[in-house]
């Protein structure tokens, strides 16, 4: 159960109400606020669009809606300003974006509702029923997915390499152990000879140190030189990726958007004040209730009366037309709004591009940078290795001849054997090493391996269940239409949705066609109450697939006056159960209606106080 305060929203200036679980229906006649409370649940939900002037009461400086839950209470203040704008404070039952979403386009089946509008036009529906897959970005993730999977594939690819280099580093190594074994004996051997040498052997032994040291450096030489060309290469190739990748400084019209947004929020506020001035207009006319608001004189050739707006002789024929003007002016506001819309949307588009582009450019700028750090760092190893390996090649050079001199042929032997051991020992060292940094890098091979796997998986979840909910929706739709007819029997024989796809597979857009006698016919060819119908028909599709019974817990129905009293039981049959609460409104002249009925005849509204103003 929920308790409802309001003051100043709208056309009530306070009242209150109790919404019980299940059917609610605001029953009055014409002007005692059944809209103005659909409007305060809608603000204090928090779906109503930003700066509306008509949300506070027309002369009240400040309004509240104020919703006591079981669980929560929560409040929405409005303020206006001096300049006569209208903001909002407070904390609204939803947040969340797709909430919001979901809830406006989906829940809230008012008259102003954007689904129920794009089918009474007869416009393209895709951008609002995709909505609330792209609050969810799922583009972007598959993007973000793929750059971290293609990190982990380079990781797996070089152990993957370690792997396959392993046995040859492992044979190298059996083979040092073999040569050493053989060396060492040979040394023994003649050392066995040798006997005692005239320099007691520490010439010999320092001659093989150096020896040894040499072949050491000459082997640093070597691998530096071989990674110098390895880097030198990569940096090649990176830089030349960089240098052929465009990247936009400046998105065309991103200075833009913000101006672009001002002027949609402004033509919405344009849109809502004529469409209600001509709602208000047009029911006057339509329910022959002139004289609610003028004086009518009637003559030969037409009635006659006074204008209620400009106190001028006029005819409904007059008005009419101006209704006509009017009709035309709200659609070149809505077409403007649809244009900026789109363009706003292709921007935005534009600089998700950029941004992947500069991410790319700066992964490989910073890939660039490594790569000549790394080469700095190499080549100054380089030319110390190389200055190493000269002085030690000199002091080689200069023990060899002194050797030579103090030692006989078996001390050279040994001498050369002892350098033999000492280098052996020296790579023996370097390939287990080798062998140990292979070992722990083929290792981690399985677990890339899984979370390469597990990368594809999540992208592919996401893939599908994009695509999953797009023709989910068109289920839901077939079934939802279908339960209508049966329960409406309206004047075509149905409706599908039809999905248009890429031709990589991709859902591009989703048509709405109609069927009447069984061919295909346009939405303007049925009445306005069948528009009405597969208007709210679109929204419970929506409604089931995005399961926004979860999130909003109420569904609200206002501006269904094209619904005969029984059609209008029908349609809160065919949505009773869809969500824990239904709020609808209803003239007194339909009759009763089981559940909660809500009769504001507490409730002070503008028109207790003066006449309607059309």
């Amino acid at each position: 159960m929920w308790e409802l305060s309001l003051r100043n929203t709208a056309g009530i200036k306070s009242g209150t109400a109790t919404l019980e679980s299940g059917l609610n229906t605001v029953q009055a006649s014409n002007f005692k606020g059944k809209s103005s409370f659909i409007r305060a649940i809608q603000i204090v939900m928090g779906t109503a669009s930003m700066g509306d002037r008509a949300d506070l009461t027309e002369g009240a400086s400040e309004g509240r809606v104020t919703l006591d839950t079981p669980e929560t209470a929560y409040e929405v203040t409005l303020q206006r300003s001096e300049t006569g704008a209208v903001t909002r404070h407070g904390d609204p039952y939803l947040t969340a974006d797709r909430a919001l979403v979901c809830a406006r386009l989906f829940a809230f089946l008012g008259e102003d509702n954007e689904i129920r509008a794009r089918v009474r036009a007869g416009e393209d529906l895709t951008d609002l029923l995709q909505r609330p897959i792209d609050i969810e970005d799922i583009d972007a993730q598959i993007a973000d997915l793929r750059n971290e999977r293609d990190s982990v594939v380079r990781r797996l690819e070089t152990a993957e390499r370690a792997a396959e280099n392993l046995p040859s580093v492992t044979e190298a190594i059996s083979r040092l152990e073999s040569e050493l074994k053989e060396l060492r004996e040979r040394r023994d051997q003649l050392g066995d000879r040798v006997g005692e040498s005239p320099d007691d052997g520490s010439l010999s032994d320092d001659l093989a140190d150096r020896r040894s040291e040499v072949s050491t450096a000459e082997q640093t030489v070597t691998r530096l030189e071989k990674q110098i060309e390895r880097k030198e290469t990569a940096l090649a190739e990176k830089t030349e990726e960089l240098e052929t990748l465009e990247v936009p400084d400046e998105v065309t019209f991103a200075a833009d958007i913000q101006e672009r947004e001002e002027r949609i929020d402004e033509l919405g506020l344009q849109i809502d004040l004529l469409e209600g001035v001509h709602r208000a207009n047009q029911r006057v006319l339509e329910e022959d209730e002139v004289t609610l608001v003028s004086s009518v004189e009637s003559s030969l050739t037409a009635d006659e009366f006074d204008c209620w707006v400009c106190g001028e002789t006029t005819t409904a024929e007059d008005i009419e037309a101006r209704l006509e003007s009017l009709e035309v002016k709200l659609t070149e506001l809505r077409s403007e709004k649809r244009s900026l819309t789109e363009e706003i949307e292709a921007v935005k588009r534009e600089q998700e591009q950029v941004r992947q582009q500069r991410q790319t450019r700066r992964q490989l700028e910073e890939t660039v940078g490594d790569l000549r750090a790394d080469l700095d760092e190499l080549r100054g190893e380089l030319h110390r290795a190389r200055d190493r390996r000269s002085s030690l090649q000199e002091a080689v050079d200069e023990l060899a001849s002194q050797v030579e001199a103090a030692e006989t042929e078996l001390n050279e032997q040994l001498t050369d054997i002892k350098a033999e051991i000492r280098t052996a020992e020296s790579e023996l060292d370097d390939q287990r090493s080798r062998r140990d940094e292979l070992r722990e890098q083929s290792q981690e091979a399985t677990r890339l391996r899984t979370e390469k796997q597990d990368l594809t998986e999540r992208i592919a979840d996401l893939r599908n269940r994009k695509k999953k909910k797009q023709l989910e929706l068109k289920e839901q739709f077939d079934t939802a239409m279908d339960e209508a007819i049966s329960q409406f029997a309206p004047g075509f024989d149905g409706a599908r949705l039809d999905v248009q796809t890429t031709a990589d597979g991709e859902v591009d857009a989703f048509e709405l066609v109609i069927a009447r006698d069984g061919r295909e016919t346009e939405i303007g060819a049925l009445s306005e109450g069948e528009r009405e119908l597969v208007g709210i028909v679109v929204a419970v599709a929506g409604f089931r697939t995005f399961d926004v019974a979860d999130i909003v817990p109420v569904i609200l129905l206002d501006g269904i006056s094209q619904l005969s009293a029984d059609n209008l039981r029908r349609l809160i049959d065919y949505l009773d159960g869809a969500s824990e609460m239904l709020v609808t409104t209803a003239y007194p002249e339909a009759g009763e209606f089981s559940g909660n009925t809500i009769r504001p005849t507490e409730w002070e509204t503008i028109s207790d106080e003066e006449a309607p103003v059309a």
